[in-house]
């Protein structure tokens, strides 16, 4: 059947077929870390998201969306410039990493800014091989189409097999950078997710049962009483622009929720009702994406499901523990800080508070690990 004969999708097709590759993304970028031969469909997914194809030059799927729903793709960044291939520094450069980092994080004599993902990937150079700078366009397309799930390709073009011949940190240098536009990709595709809902009334299709579901978890040993509020720890997300935020309050643990920057709910993890200063209990906050509900869990007691927390879609591989200040050393010790891409029952939360303050029992020393051997009893 000719090209010219097919019926074009609707909005709301091209936005589930972008919820659907989105899904794909995340696991694959989440299974990167396990094993470099889920490039090969990452890659394949970048391409389809964010490249231009074909004679007629039709955007990927998510610019064509960014521009039907006017959706804003700048993002906070540290971006190098282009080469400048008459610095007398640059005279036989013959390979370069150009690292993209988020905005606050980089170095500060690169001043950060708000820059367009769509430019960042079709006219950022992201690696100077031979002598020659290559765009994030061109790196994704070449993986892609060459040694990914789009085509594998009887030969490469010498610029892979030179990138493939070096490794930093034990990876390819092409795959930290594909891991960076994967997670801002996700960001910009989350906004255009989160536009949809507000303004068509659009529903998410939920991928797995555990999908958007999180837990995250606190043992601690909170050694006096408490008379303000004194901050432990947080989690942030850049994708869906969530914080999720721990602190020591007189009556237990208070989990505060932001969502781009604005709070939005507190829920209280309340101290077990035998507890003392310097007894060790477990706090769980639970957050179900689907549903917009969450609770909190001390010990074994939890309490009731509360609707006032709507953060949106938040998926837990997506979360970054950030520091925060060392004020609450003469007042709280943490023993373990853990994060769950599912709903923590109560069992499991009992089970956390019977463990060893040191978590031993839920993994194990490396040196044990090695002594199995390849066949372990």
């Amino acid at each position: 059947m000719s090209k010219t004969t097919r019926i074009p999708k609707s909005l709301e097709q091209n936005l589930y077929d972008l919820d659907a590759h989105l899904f794909s993304l995340r696991e694959h970028l989440k299974k990167l870390g396990e094993s470099p031969s889920h490039l090969k469909d990452l890659s394949a997914q970048l391409r389809l998201l964010v490249c231009t194809c074909g004679r007629s030059r039709t955007a990927g799927l998510l610019f064509r969306l960014v521009n039907e729903l006017k959706i804003d793709d700048k993002i906070f960044l540290h971006v190098p410039g282009r080469l400048k291939r008459d610095h007398p520094l640059a005279q036989g450069l013959e390979f370069l990493i150009v690292t993209i980092q988020r905005g606050g994080c980089g170095d500060p004599r690169l001043t950060p800014d708000y820059y367009s993902l769509k430019e960042i990937i079709h006219d950022t150079e992201a690696l100077v091989v031979g002598g020659e700078p290559l765009t994030h366009e061109y790196l994704i397309k070449a993986v892609s189409q060459q040694m990914g799930t789009a085509h594998e390709d009887q030969g490469l073009e010498p610029a892979l097999v030179q990138l493939k011949s070096i490794f930093i940190g034990g990876v390819e240098p092409f795959i930290p950078v594909l891991a960076k536009d994967a997670e801002l990709i996700l960001e910009i595709g989350e906004r255009v997710l989160e536009t949809a809902e507000a303004q068509l009334d659009f529903k998410r299709k939920r991928h797995e049962h555990n999908e958007g579901n999180i837990s995250i978890v606190a043992r601690l040993r909170v050694k006096q009483h408490v008379a303000g509020c004194i901050p432990l720890f947080r989690f942030h997300s850049y994708v869906s622009g969530v914080g999720i935020a721990g602190a020591a309050v007189p009556t237990g643990i208070a989990f505060s929720l932001s969502k781009h920057g604005c709070e939005i709910a507190e829920l209280v993890a309340e101290h077990p009702s035998n507890w003392a200063p310097g007894n060790d209990a477990v706090y769980v906050f639970s957050y179900c994406s689907k549903t917009r509900q969450a609770r909190t869990v001390t010990n074994d007691d939890a309490s009731n499901i509360t609707d006032d927390c709507d953060i949106g879609w938040v998926h837990a591989s997506d979360l970054v523990l950030e520091e925060t200040d060392v004020d609450h050393v003469d007042f709280v010790e943490k023993h373990f800080l853990l994060a769950y891409e599912r709903l923590l029952p109560t069992q499991d939360a009992k089970g956390l508070y019977d463990l060893p303050p040191n978590g031993y029992g839920l993994w194990k020393y490396s040196e044990e690990l090695e002594e199995q051997g390849e066949f372990p009893e």
